[in-house]
């Protein structure tokens, strides 16, 4: 159960998401309809014979060149580990309300959330990490394990490559060049967000999940995300990379907002679509594409462009005062 299109950020919105690790398991829930659960309570249990079948399948992502420097015995111990089983927390704050057929458990929350523009990997739960703008890489700062790791700039295959070697169990940036998103994923970009398999198609990914915000290139993430993201920091949150042109399926990353926030100022915002003016939208192409502002004024009649092209227009007022005059082909609401 992932998100539809809609809105880039939602400061406060009622969610609710299935908690499932991905791929054909075997799973046992620990919860039931009507339960209260906290981010970090586990809601899952894999079975014992699932893990096992899965070492083998890990270990083959992990001993490709992509993945870099890994201790492969270490994982493989720790998947084929004995005990009952590894168990996979909530990720979410909220309400069991319901248990679906194939043993997913489905939380109702009041959260924030973050839709990005590109992602890849399966739905993983885990601490929300700033990466230190000081670092040279994401290798070199002390991250907690299963961590879910934000950098506030452009990607790069070798910051992957780190990244994935340091155990984080997903990784937010801003941007990424087609080249090193390709390179790392060891896939088509068409051909992975236009498969008609979703689940069969993560299995094959590198084991990290990842969300793209802005998209392919070197764009900046927005001030308001990034703020949004640092004010969570430390909180455990539930992020999908699954991303699917065919069904519409945008990746995102999902914060439960604590007792304290919803009591203080609730106030839940339904994404709406429709421009008009003094919505708040981002320019999603050409030369200012990542650029954010206001929709100053919606022009009546079409407005002819230096291309010579005639189309629907509206004037943007940009976050540093600046007007744009923009076709509407170009601009999408984000709040």
């Amino acid at each position: 159960m992932t998100g539809p299109l809609g809105w880039s950020v939602l400061g406060q919105t009622l969610v609710r998401r299935e908690r499932w690790p991905g791929g054909h398991r075997k799973c046992v829930p620990l919860v039931y309809p009507g339960q209260d659960v906290l981010p970090d309570q586990p809601v899952l249990r894999i079975e014992q014979q699932e893990k096992v079948a899965e070492a083998a399948l890990v270990e083959q992502r992990l001993s490709s060149p992509v993945a870099g420097k890994i201790d492969i015995k270490a994982v493989r111990d720790g998947l084929n580990a004995t005990g009952e089983g590894e168990t996979i927390p909530a990720g979410l704050r909220g309400h069991v309300v319901d248990i679906t057929r194939r043993g997913g458990v489905v939380i109702e929350s009041q959260a924030a959330v973050i839709k990005g523009a590109i992602g890849a990997g399966n739905q993983v739960a885990g601490i929300l990490t700033m990466w230190q703008p000081g670092n040279s890489s994401p290798g070199t700062q002390a991250i907690p394990p299963g961590a879910i790791l934000v950098v506030p700039g452009p990607l790069s295959l070798t910051m992957l490559r780190l990244a994935i070697s340091s155990g984080i169990a997903g990784l937010v940036a801003s941007s990424i060049e087609l080249r090193d998103l390709e390179g790392f994923l060891q896939t088509d970009l068409v051909q992975l967000l236009d498969s008609e398999n979703i689940e069969q198609t993560q299995a094959h990914l590198p084991p990290m999940t990842l969300l793209i915000t802005e998209g392919l290139g070197s764009i900046a993430m927005p001030a308001r995300i990034t703020n949004l993201l640092s004010q969570h920091q430390g909180s455990v949150v539930l992020l999908s990379g699954v991303t699917s042109l065919r069904q519409h399926i945008q990746p995102d990353l999902v914060i439960s907002l604590s007792t304290k926030e919803v009591q203080q100022n609730w106030h839940p915002v339904k994404s709406e679509m429709t421009l008009v003016p003094g919505a708040q939208v981002r320019v999603c192409g050409g030369e200012h594409e990542g650029a954010v502002g206001t929709i100053d004024h919606l022009f009546t009649y079409q407005q002819i462009f230096s291309s010579g092209v005639r189309a629907r227009a509206a004037r943007i007022k940009l976050e540093d005062e600046k007007l744009l005059v923009l076709p509407l082909s170009l601009i999408e609401r984000i709040g």
